[in-house]
């Protein structure tokens, strides 16, 4: 027979199956989601400095390597930009179509407008966003 003393009771039992599914429960909520940043960062000011005529290479130190390079259209390179904030339902896009011919740029479309500089969303800044009196960037709250 075993020791009394030892065995735990169906009610200190029953209390310690409940604390385990309650924590269980409780760290479900804790869960830090990251933040997602997927292509090419694109703003407005980038675009303003985009013009009809300007060399491939050029476009390319201006804009960087484009996220679609299908070979099958080598006149036409497609810039897509994606952020999605972890913890909120925050979202930014961009999307950009530049058209070659001979090696230059002779046209682009802009299927959706990028943010200002300024406006960028970056990895982590919904955190920093977060603090006193709705401060932005960079900033700390202490």
């Amino acid at each position: 027979m075993a020791d009394p003393l030892t065995r735990p009771t169906r009610p200190a039992f029953a209390a310690i199956l409940a604390a385990a599914a309650l924590a269980l429960l409780v760290s479900g909520c804790t869960v830090h989601k990251i933040d997602v940043q997927q292509g090419n960062v694109i703003t407005q000011e980038m675009l303003e400095k985009l013009e009809n005529g300007m060399e491939m290479r050029r476009v390319k130190q201006l804009l960087g390597t484009p996220l679609i390079d299908d070979p099958f259209h080598a006149d036409r390179w497609d810039y897509v930009y994606r952020y999605k904030a972890g913890n909120t339902d925050e979202r930014q896009s961009a999307h950009v179509t530049v058209y070659f011919e001979n090696g230059r740029v002779s046209r682009y479309d802009v299927h959706l407008p990028p943010p200002k500089e300024a406006d960028v969303k970056k990895p982590g800044s919904s955190l920093r966003d977060s603090g006193p009196a709705g401060a932005r960037g960079g900033g700390h709250a202490h």
